[in-house]
């Protein structure tokens, strides 16, 4: 969530190395080099999946970023913050964040999608 200049993560990765994180048995600044973050802690279609349901307050103007971990991987938050202060339109924001996390890499599949909630003044 992209709201007054700042980004705010508001899910959580389903992954071992977000589960040891959380156990606090892994410090979030080793995770991305361990094996642990490319294993799976729950996925669509396993036997077992419980749903996660996120609940936020959303103002008009707050911009939504729904990601894998492809573009943060390779993108720093502060070039996220970048892209989305100055993006035109989503197709713009996506295209540029796309750009950027291949150019940082590209080690991963990348899922990108922009929306921003805007009031319609013409009624």
């Amino acid at each position: 969530l992209y709201r007054d200049g700042e980004l705010t993560q508001v899910t959580r990765d389903q992954t071992m190395a977000e589960d040891l994180i959380d156990q606090g048995v892994m410090a979030r600044s080793a995770a991305h080099r361990t094996r642990w973050a490319n294993v799976l802690s729950s996925a669509i279609g396993g036997q077992h999946t419980e749903p996660v349901v996120t609940r936020l307050p959303s103002n008009w103007g707050n911009t939504h970023l729904i990601c894998s971990d492809g573009l943060t991987k390779h993108v720093p938050d502060e070039r996220i913050v970048e892209r989305l202060r100055s993006m035109t339109s989503a197709r713009q924001a996506c295209e540029a964040l796309l750009e950027d996390a291949l150019e940082g890499g590209g080690t991963d599949n990348i899922t990108i999608i922009v929306g921003r909630a805007v009031r319609d003044d013409t009624e």
